[in-house]
């Protein structure tokens, strides 16, 4: 290889003899095993190679930036690259951290899931499940399905003004600037009124699994099954097992804040829409 390369950190790799590819690859394990097994705070201190494994490996979270979708347009390339890095800094340690982790998938296999779940939550201004129930509200007075809403329908559309901020956001990616809000640029619980109960079952504060195990069904439009929960564990961590207990828990808690939701007929049709019954019972029994 040509391009020079330069580290206070020692190698026993012989970099002549190899691709670029392939030296990136061995030197971002070499890194990796030299690191503590012993506690997370011992591994987060090796800064120098989290430092090193980000220069080897810049053009992968490039990648990732450029194939990650953000709603909003506003967003740049360079916003998802420097978000991605961000994160990257935050979860670098966890990789082949065996006492938490599994040490049996590639680099860029264990990052990508984590790095796009973590980047959607930082850059989306709105979620999905509050987009969709504020865009069937809106697509029913011009008679559109919700999917096929335009910008140029928001001015035939009556709604709330909560509800006209968010449609507005929808489709300009922020907020008006004669909104009356402390930042234009996000949707929080403290500045916005409660538009509808779906906000509040849709949150990111996980107090338990089943908090989690009701977030991906909310976000997946159905129950989770034995090959998504398995995706689970590996991107978050979680005993697989662990998750399968969870999971009638979530669904029943899920049931349950539908059933109270006043709006439920509008967001969700009814409680079948994700495959629960009156009960909160599996059909999967």
């Amino acid at each position: 290889m040509d391009t020079p390369y330069y580290s206070a950190i020692p190698t026993k790799l012989d970099r002549a003899s190899m691709t670029e590819n392939e030296w990136i690859k061995a030197r971002t394990q070499e890194l990796y095993d030299m690191l503590p097994l012993t506690t997370a705070e011992e591994r987060k201190a090796r800064t120098d190679i989290r430092d090193e494994v980000i220069e080897l490996n810049y053009r992968y979270f490039a990648y990732i930036a450029k194939n990650k979708y953000i709603a909003d347009p506003n967003i740049t390339f360079e916003d998802k690259l420097q978000t991605a890095l961000l994160v990257f800094c935050q979860l670098w340690w966890q990789y082949k951290f065996t006492p938490k982790f599994r040490a049996d998938l590639s680099f860029t296999v264990f990052f990508q899931p984590r790095l796009s779940e973590c980047m959607g939550r930082e850059l989306n201004p709105i979620k999905y499940s509050l987009r969709r129930s504020i865009c069937i509200k809106a697509a029913a007075q011009v008679g559109k399905h919700w999917g096929k809403l335009t910008k140029d329908d928001i001015k035939n559309v009556k709604l709330e003004p909560n509800e006209m901020r968010i449609l507005e956001a929808i489709f300009n990616g922020q907020y008006s600037k004669d909104i009356d809000l402390p930042d234009n640029r996000a949707l929080t619980r403290d500045t916005m009124c409660k538009v509808d109960a779906i906000e509040e079952i849709y949150t990111e504060n996980y107090d338990d699994l089943e908090d989690l195990i009701v977030h991906e069904m909310i976000e997946k439009e159905e129950k989770l099954d034995d090959d998504y929960l398995l995706k689970m564990s590996c991107m978050y961590g979680i005993s697989f097992d662990d998750l399968v207990k969870a999971r009638p828990i979530g669904e029943r808690k899920l049931q349950k804040q539908l059933e109270n939701a006043m709006f439920i007929s509008d967001t969700f049709e009814s409680a079948s829409y994700i495959g629960l019954d009156s009960e909160g019972d599996t059909d999967e029994e």
